[in-house]
């Protein structure tokens, strides 16, 4: 094969190439203006054009639309593998892969989802109208919540997931029972971050997270410790834990930390070891805590309306699993570490995120039945566009109690 054929078939130009082939148009320009035909005049007489020819052979792609098709007759629960699902449609199920590889087919996973009734329904979207501005149909800024609640985290966990090189040794762990994995209940406390007129932070909207554990002396002795000495231990939560978790570390810390002294609300969900609003313990100890503190319950079955659920659980979640932890005490400074390295633009996007979930949650008469909105958050912060408030619905569902929307 002689050099000029095989110049021919190389993708990509030599600077020579280049270089000749603008030579060749400066010569046929007048006045800095290329005549008529002059660039094909020049790639001919270069002859440097790939062929095309040989991307079209071979044989055309099998269609299998109408095979594709017979999925939707099949039950949903009938294709959840994809040997199932190839099954049902009549192909082999390494080819119905590489049909969702190209973007025929999507995966989707499903989580369970609180059941609503009409009272439910209700009780959100008067929460949501307390939320919004009548007047600018604006989502309140929320700068005066702060949102509690609590998950369990664990020492390790029976399946991970690691990413290794061809020839690295695959890591190897071991226990006793998988089904006894020590795991500690914590209390995170988040608000929203505050900024001054020149978008400076002036609070990072982290009030702080609390394990349930309490300090007690061995009763036993075993092979790492003898008989007597102060171990930590995981305790169960009931409403006088939880009392006095409120009263002995977030409020101190709410006193402390909290930029202003507006009026507070701390909102936490129903579980049945939480207290009550009205609680007079609670009620004592906020009245000496010297900010105006009320405890509030947001509506019950949503999980959605709480911004630890929509993303900073998982994001302190995995932060903490880039540490090894073996013991109560290593967990608990794994995760409280990894509180506080969570980024305050991922607490402000939480919030946002909520008021996302309001909106598309009246334009469902109050269900939970939605996606969440995709806002290009970190695009829109990137470009100095990311909105303090979103904009809510500014006309109702027509599914939706249209007594609660004339208030």
């Amino acid at each position: 094969m002689d050099a000029a054929t095989t110049t021919r078939r190389t993708k990509n130009l030599t600077s020579e190439e280049r270089q000749l082939i603008v030579t060749n148009l400066l010569k046929t320009s007048e006045n800095g203006r290329l005549k008529r035909r002059a660039i094909a005049a020049v790639a001919a007489e270069c002859s440097y054009v790939a062929y095309s020819r040989k991307y079209l052979s071979g044989r055309r792609r099998e269609d299998h639309a109408r095979a594709l098709e017979r999925l939707r007759s099949v039950d949903a629960t009938a294709r959840t593998t994809f040997r199932s699902a190839a099954a049902a449609c009549g192909m082999a199920h390494a080819t119905l892969f590489r049909k969702m590889k190209r973007g025929s087919l999507r995966s989707h996973t499903s989580h369970v989802k609180p059941l609503l009734n009409e009272a439910n329904k209700t009780a959100r979207l008067q929460f949501f109208l307390s939320r919004i501005n009548k007047d600018t149909m604006l989502f309140d800024d929320m700068l005066n919540a702060v949102h509690v609640d609590e998950k369990i985290f664990y020492v390790t966990e029976p399946k991970r997931r690691f990413l290794l090189l061809p020839d690295e040794h695959a890591p190897t762990r071991k226990m006793c029972r998988k089904r006894f994995i020590t795991r500690v209940m914590f209390l995170a406390a988040v608000g929203r971050p505050r900024y001054d007129k020149e978008k400076q932070q002036v609070f990072d909207g982290k009030v702080g997270i609390w394990a349930f554990v309490e300090r007690v002396v061995a009763q036993r002795s075993s092979s790492r410790r003898p008989a007597g000495t102060i171990i930590t231990k995981e305790v169960s939560v009931n409403k006088t834990k939880y009392r006095d978790m409120l009263t002995s570390n977030l409020l101190p810390t709410l006193h402390e930390r909290w930029p202003t002294n507006e009026p507070l609300v701390i909102q936490q969900d129903n579980a049945p070891a939480h207290i009550a609003p009205e609680d007079s313990g609670f009620l004592d100890a906020a009245a000496q805590c010297g900010h105006a503190i009320r405890l509030k319950c947001q509506p019950p079955n949503s999980p959605d309306l709480n911004v630890l659920d929509l993303g900073l659980f998982n994001s302190i979640q995995a932060i903490k699993k880039k540490k090894s932890t073996r013991t109560i005490d290593e967990l608990i400074e794994a995760v409280t570490d990894a509180f506080w390295e969570v980024p305050s633009r991922t607490v402000n996007a939480a919030f946002l995120s909520l008021q996302c979930s309001m909106d598309e949650c009246i334009i469902h008469a109050g269900d939970n039945e939605f996606k969440p909105r995709h806002m290009s958050k970190a695009r829109l912060e990137r470009e100095g566009r990311l909105p303090f408030r979103s904009a809510a619905r500014r006309e109702p569902s027509r599914s939706s109690p249209h007594h609660l929307f004339s208030r």
